[in-house]
């Protein structure tokens, strides 16, 4: 089993509980590939979170703890590989695509601390959180000029991150979706978000969805299916049905598996959940990961026969 996106209190604010509690949870579990992707430092105080301005976060916090961050879990990486464990432990970060200076500043990063992957997200939109919550996110529609063109706009700056970062997983692919609502008008449509077929209705959208997809095709990214949308309310991990299946069609259904655990409890929480959404709804044939060889990354892929009959099922209690 595999996650290529997790967190923990240590060094992020919105999460819980340690880092080598997260990661002793991980080994317990019978993870195989479980990914280290803290947070990215952020450059200016303005982009601070409300729940980091309240527990008095700087920038000079970020970097530091940024820094404690990439040496503690390189020390957890090499100890699992001394002590020969089957859970193998790679090290990275997620990105804060805000701008094209936290662009570029991923990119340092990555090479500064000799890093194994990004995962390339897409937080900010016209410099606002987009997945705080439902003021934040109006807010940022409002400064785009409505709900469509908000929508294009996170999906023109997550193929800035695409293009510029080529990040080996691409982090909740329609995480703009969190905070929308089924009764948010469209004026350009006239029609409710509920009402709204992305393809038949937003063709401008569409066709850059499809755009992004076919990019990260072209250079060997994985799409995360992300089980924290579940514990979100959403009937799917991310990505939602509609971008998953052109996922399937125009980037060769290219998805790993991502918990985007905040806390112990968390990893692998839902797994079931998006294994049924897998096998039932998809009728996926492979799921990707990615793996070590010989101390490179690589991307590989099981039979959804062997991932549905994995000995991890035998560990996992269903929630």
């Amino acid at each position: 089993m595999h996650s290529h996106h997790t967190h923990s209190g240590d060094y992020v604010a919105h999460a819980t509980d340690t880092l080598d509690g997260v990661t002793s949870r991980a080994i317990e579990l019978g993870f195989e590939t479980f990914c280290l992707t803290e947070h990215m430092p952020r450059l200016e105080s303005r982009f601070l979170y409300p729940e980091e301005l309240e527990r008095g976060y700087t920038l000079e916090k970020l970097n530091d703890d940024f820094d404690k961050y990439c040496f503690h879990a390189k020390k957890i990486q090499k100890n699992a590989i001394e002590n020969g464990l089957k859970t193998r432990f790679l090290v990275g970060f997620e990105v804060e695509g805000i701008d094209d200076n936290h662009i570029n500043f991923a990119e340092d990063l990555k090479q500064r601390y000799k890093l194994d992957l990004l995962v390339g997200s897409v937080h900010f939109v016209n410099e606002i959180p987009i997945d705080f919550d439902r003021d934040f996110w109006e807010k940022s529609r409002d400064v785009s000029g409505g709900v469509r063109a908000l929508f294009k706009d996170y999906f023109e700056l997550q193929y800035k991150v695409l293009t510029k970062l080529k990040p080996e997983i691409v982090g909740h692919f329609d995480l703009i979706r969190l905070f929308s609502s089924p009764n948010d008008w469209d004026d350009t449509t006239q029609l409710k978000l509920k009402d709204i077929r992305l393809e038949r209705d937003w063709p401008d959208v569409w066709s850059l969805i499809v755009r992004n997809l076919t990019f990260a095709k072209s250079y060997g990214a994985l799409i995360e299916f992300n089980s924290a949308a579940l514990r979100k309310n959403w009937k799917t991990p991310y990505p939602q049905l509609d971008v998953s299946q052109a996922v399937i069609n125009y980037a060769d259904g290219r998805f790993c598996l991502s918990d985007d655990s905040h806390s112990i409890a968390q990893v692998g929480l839902n797994y079931h959940k998006v294994r049924d959404y897998i096998v039932n709804d998809l009728k996926l044939k492979h799921i990707y990961y990615l793996d070590f060889n010989d101390e490179n990354v690589e991307v590989k892929r099981k039979q959804i026969e062997e991932f549905v009959n994995s000995s991890f099922w035998q560990n996992y209690i269903e929630s």
